[in-house]
């Protein structure tokens, strides 16, 4: 049996020099897989997907979650000059993603193609926008 192919793949243009940063990506690019993998299993029941689905997007939350403190706490103690404004995209991301959780908690929502799409187009653009940005201040005064 063949592996199945990514939904979205680590990529050197992502990279920001900053280890833990990259290993964090790294895994949340995972997940995102991980939940696409689940999504494209055949003949599995409904329930048992459900609580696959449920359990891997609670991950997703809660690392995503902990990745973000580990960027802000960077920031912070770099006086990065955009903390604010990146924060806000966090903060904001955060609510998207427990809003997400929640309606799927409660059964009204499955993992539809446009909702992994969000989760990848989000995470890409992020991280070749906003953290890039920061990576290249961060590294610049020596930040590894």
């Amino acid at each position: 049996m063949t592996k199945p192919e990514p939904f979205i793949e680590w990529d050197e243009k992502f990279r920001t020099d900053i280890y833990v940063v990259d290993e964090e990506h790294r895994f949340l690019i995972d997940n995102i897989n991980l939940l696409h993998q689940i999504t494209e299993q055949q003949g599995i029941e409904p329930e048992y997907l459900h609580d696959e689905l449920k359990a891997v997007l609670r991950n997703l939350a809660h690392y995503t979650q902990t990745h973000f403190i580990v960027e802000e706490e960077m920031m912070r103690v770099w006086n990065y000059e955009d903390f604010h404004s990146h924060k806000l995209e966090h903060d904001k991301f955060v609510q998207q993603i427990h809003s997400l959780q929640d309606s799927f908690d409660e059964a009204d929502m499955d993992l539809s193609p446009s909702l992994l799409k969000f989760l990848k187009d989000w995470l890409t653009n992020h991280i070749l926008g906003t953290d890039l940005v920061m990576a290249k201040y961060l590294t610049g005064r020596g930040q590894n």
